[in-house]
C-alpha cells in the first residue's frame, strides 16, 4: 500500500506496491486559507473599526461575501461532494479566501440529510454552517485577486421548500451574493427564475448558467467547473454511490511526478539555465525508468478499474518540460511507459531567474547582495528582477495541472525544484508558503491518489541513494 513515505529497492521484486490503498500517517491535512496578500482594504464587517491598520488585508465594502450554495439529488451527491472539495483546494491553492461547510450531521459523508426527510436536522446543519460563514466573514480573511470571501455551503436545496428554507436563515440586514450549483441526472427545473445559478446534468456532461454576473470569483468558479467536467462525469459514470471516503478512487489513474536527475548547474551552484545531466544524473534517469518498469507498467494494482482495454487504448503518457535536463531524465521512463513518446511543455519549464540566471550563489551575493534579503521576506511573491515569482509560476502552471486532473492515461510530469515544489502543493503536499522552502530530492517519486471526498493523497517514494554516494545530489542554492 502506499504511505507518506516509502522507500523501494530496484532490486527485489515486481509489482511490490498497491497504488489501490492509501495509509495515512494523521489527520487529512486542510488546503490553506490564503497564498497572495493584496493591498489594504476596508472591511464589510459591521463590526470593525473603521479606520484598518497598514499590513491586514481586508475586504471591500463594495464587495460583498460571496455563498456558494451546492446542492445534487441522491444519485449525483458523490459527484457534487467531489466538486465541493476540489473547488475548495483551488481556490485556496490560488490564494483566494474560501471555507468549505457541509451541511450533514456527518460532515466526511457523501451524502446529504434532506430537507424532505427530517427537516430539523437539515436546519440544524444549515444554521450551523450559516453561522459559520458570517463568524469567517466577520474574520477579516486575508484574501486573494478577487479580494471577496468565498463560504461553500454543500446542502440539499434542490426543492422550493428547501430552497426557501435556506434563504431564509440568511440575516436580512447583511448584503450577499449568492451563486447556486445544482448537480443531477436532469436539468434543474423548479425556482429557477429566482437566482442566478448553474445547473449540471452529468449525463448529458454539459452545463447551464444563468445570471452569472456580478462577481469575478463566479465566473472563475464557473469557469473551473467547466474545465473539471469531463473528470466530475467519469466519477458519476464510474462510481459506486456507497463506499467509504477514504477509499481511493477505482477509476482514477494515479499521477506520478519526479524531478530531473543531477545536472552540472547542480555541481557548478548555477540557477535556472539549461544545463545537460552528469553520468550521475543519466543513471538517476536509468533508475527512475528501472522503478517504472519494475513497480508501474504491469501492476495488476495500479488503481481498480485496470482493464486490458485500457492498456491497449489510453496506456501511459509522459511530460516534461522544454529544458534537456528533464528530456534526458524522461528519456529511459518513456521507453519504459509509452514507446519512447514523451510530451514536451514550456509551461513546465523551470521558474526564471531573470537577471540571475546562469548565476552562482556566491555570484548572486556579490553583485546583487539585496536579493537574497527581498526573497526572504516573502519568497512567494518576490520576483526576480526580469524573472519570474512564485505566483507566476503557479499561473503560468493553471491550465496544465486542470489538464492533468483530466488526463485518462497514468502520466509521469518530469519537472524541476521550484516547478514540483509549485506542483505538488496542488496535489496534497505542503501549502505553497511552507512548499517554497522544502526540498525536492532527487531520486524521489511523488504519487497522487484520490479518495471518494476529492481529497489529494501524496506519497513520497525514495529511490536508493546513488552507489557510493560521492556525488552531490543537489546545489547549495537555497534561493529557489
Amino acid at each position: 500500500m502506499l504511505k507518506d513515505n516509502l522507500h523501494v529497492s530496484l532490486s527485489g521484486i515486481r509489482n511490490s506496491l498497491d497504488f489501490t490503498v492509501f495509509e495515512t500517517s494523521g489527520p487529512t491535512p486542510q488546503s490553506p486559507e490564503n497564498v497572495t496578500p493584496i493591498p489594504t482594504l476596508t472591511s464589510t464587517n459591521p463590526k470593525s473599526n473603521s479606520k484598518v491598520s497598514s499590513g491586514n488585508y481586508r475586504f471591500s465594502n463594495a464587495t460583498h461575501p460571496v455563498f456558494i450554495v451546492i446542492s445534487a439529488d441522491e444519485r449525483s451527491c458523490l459527484t457534487a461532494r467531489f466538486f465541493c472539495t476540489w473547488l475548495k483546494h483551488f481556490l485556496s491553492w490560488s490564494g483566494e479566501s474560501a471555507k468549505l461547510l457541509i451541511a450533514d450531521p456527518n460532515e466526511r459523508d457523501t451524502k446529504l440529510v434532506r430537507f424532505a426527510e427530517q427537516e430539523s436536522v437539515w436546519r440544524e446543519c444549515v444554521r450551523r454552517c450559516i453561522g459559520t460563514s458570517l463568524d469567517y466573514f466577520d474574520s477579516d480573511p486575508k484574501l486573494g485577486f478577487a479580494a471577496t470571501p468565498v463560504s461553500i455551503i454543500f446542502v440539499d436545496c434542490n426543492s422550493k421548500g428547501s430552497f426557501d428554507a435556506f434563504h431564509a436563515e440568511l440575516p436580512v440586514h447583511r448584503s450577499f451574493l449568492i451563486r447556486h450549483f445544482w448537480f443531477g441526472e436532469e436539468w434543474h427545473q423548479e425556482h429557477v427564475h429566482d437566482c442566478g445559478y448553474v445547473s449540471v446534468c452529468l449525463p448529458s456532461k454539459c452545463l447551464r448558467a444563468s445570471r452569472c454576473r456580478g462577481s469575478v470569483i463566479c465566473s472563475r468558479i464557473t469557469s473551473f467547473l467547466n474545465s473539471v467536467l469531463p473528470c466530475l462525469c467519469r466519477v458519476y459514470l464510474h462510481e459506486a454511490i456507497e463506499g467509504d471516503p477514504q477509499d481511493t478512487l477505482s477509476f482514477n489513474t494515479p499521477i506520478f511526478f519526479t524531478r530531473h536527475g543531477q545536472s552540472e548547474y547542480n555541481l557548478e551552484d548555477r540557477l535556472g539555465g539549461d544545463p545537460d545531466l552528469t553520468e550521475s544524473g543519466r543513471q538517476d534517469a536509468i533508475d527512475i525508468g528501472t522503478f517504472f518498469l519494475k513497480e508501474v507498467v504491469s501492476n495488476p494494482l495500479l488503481f481498480k478499474n485496470r482493464t486490458r482495454e485500457w492498456d491497449e487504448n489510453v496506456g501511459f503518457e509522459v511530460w516534461c518540460s522544454q529544458l534537456c535536463r528533464t528530456r534526458h531524465t524522461a528519456e529511459p521512463s518513456s521507453l519504459v511507459l509509452s514507446g519512447g513518446k514523451v510530451r514536451m511543455f514550456k509551461s513546465l519549464n523551470e521558474i526564471h531567474a531573470g537577471i540571475c540566471e546562469d548565476m552562482t550563489n556566491d555570484e548572486v551575493k556579490r553583485i546583487y547582495p539585496h536579493i537574497q534579503a527581498f526573497r526572504k521576506t516573502d519568497k512567494v511573491g518576490f520576483r526576480y528582477p526580469n524573472g519570474e515569482s512564485y505566483q507566476d509560476l503557479a499561473r503560468r502552471l493553471t491550465p496544465l495541472l486542470i489538464e492533468l486532473m483530466n488526463a485518462q492515461p497514468c502520466t509521469l510530469v518530469v519537472a524541476h525544484q521550484a516547478v514540483l515544489r509549485t506542483i505538488l502543493s496542488f496535489f496534497g503536499g505542503a501549502p505553497v508558503e511552507k512548499a517554497v522552502h522544502l526540498p525536492c530530492p532527487q531520486r524521489t517519486v511523488w504519487v497522487c491518489t484520490y479518495n471518494r471526498l476529492g481529497e489529494p493523497r501524496l506519497a513520497e517514494i525514495a529511490l536508493p541513494p546513488r552507489e557510493g554516494g560521492a556525488a552531490k545530489e543537489a546545489t547549495k542554492w537555497s534561493g529557489w
